[in-house]
């Protein structure tokens, strides 16, 4: 996920082999004044921040629901796992307090991400975990029993596959999508 987007990739097939089925952009802000909802309150008095972070979000939440939607509607099988590459969530601060530190604003936006992302696909009926980054790779392998290089070969395979774009954001996506595929 990024600012404002998250890449979306669905696989199908057999769970220690599967293959790209879709990769998309579901993108719910368009420019950074538009997407960077902490950065505009920090400048507002607290009533005013938390309703823009509040209804920027339900905005949000719509706008993601709606291309999940989408993506969903034009595959021709069952959706049996959704996951996020994400390191676990922390509790957050106060707002009062995030607004102070231009760190924690960052961090803010980033868990208001992967908020939207994970509440659209809860609206369409899907759990959706959370899977680290840095261990999917090895859980992967540990599940499937298979070794990580292996894995990563097959991932390499897929996205070869699936052509263009192939870029880490794609290749997270897939390996959090595999991971819930396996899992599943």
């Amino acid at each position: 996920m990024r600012t404002g987007r998250a890449f979306i990739v669905a696989l199908g097939g057999a769970p220690d082999a599967p293959a790209i089925l879709a990769k998309t952009l579901v993108q719910v802000a368009f420019t950074f004044d538009e997407g960077a909802v902490f950065h505009a309150a920090e400048a507002q008095p607290i009533a005013a921040a938390r309703k823009l972070v509040t209804s920027a979000e339900a905005r949000f939440v719509e706008k993601a629901t709606r291309g999940l939607r989408e993506l969903v509607e034009s595959l021709d099988g069952k959706i049996v796992g959704a996951a996020i590459a994400a390191k676990p969530e922390k509790a957050a601060p106060p707002l009062e307090t995030i607004l102070k530190a231009h760190t924690l604003i960052h961090a803010a936006e980033g868990a208001l991400y992967r908020r939207v992302y994970a509440a659209a696909a809860s609206e369409l009926g899907f759990d959706v975990a959370r899977v680290s980054p840095d261990s999917v790779t090895a859980e992967l392998a540990s599940a499937l029993e298979l070794s990580p290089a292996t894995v990563t070969a097959r991932l390499a395979a897929m996205g070869k596959a699936s052509g263009k774009p192939w870029a880490a954001d794609q290749k997270r996506a897939a390996l959090a999508a595999w991971w819930a595929f396996a899992r599943a």
